[in-house]
C-alpha cells in the first residue's frame, strides 16, 4: 500500500468534505475509490492499445504470407524447431 499526499485550497477541502459526507463517507474513500477508478482506466487502456498492436501484428503476419514472404508451419515443427535452437544454445553453439 501506499500513501499518496497533495495540496488543495481550504475552500476546495471544506466542500469536498461535505459532498463526502452527504454520500456518508469519507473525504479519504472516495479519493481512493476514485483513484482506483483512474487505475481502471489506465488498465483498460493500456490492454485496448496491446489488442490494437497484436491485431496489426497479425495483419502483418497474414500480409507476408500472402506475399509469399514467408510460411505457417505447424505446432510440431515449431516445437521441434525451438527444442533443437534451445539444445544449440545450450551447447554454446547458438
Amino acid at each position: 500500500m501506499s500513501t499518496i499526499h497533495f495540496r488543495i485550497d481550504d475552500e476546495t477541502k471544506r466542500l469536498a468534505m461535505q459532498a463526502a459526507e452527504r454520500q456518508k463517507m469519507s473525504l479519504t474513500e472516495i479519493m481512493r475509490q476514485r483513484a482506483e477508478e483512474l487505475a481502471a482506466e489506465e488498465r483498460q487502456y493500456q490492454d485496448s492499445e496491446y489488442d490494437v498492436w497484436l491485431e496489426q501484428q497479425i495483419t502483418q503476419a497474414f500480409s507476408r504470407y500472402d506475399a509469399s514472404e514467408s510460411q505457417f508451419i505447424s505446432d510440431d515443427e515449431m516445437n521441434s524447431h525451438m527444442a533443437e535452437l534451445k539444445a544449440q544454445a545450450a551447447r554454446g553453439k547458438l
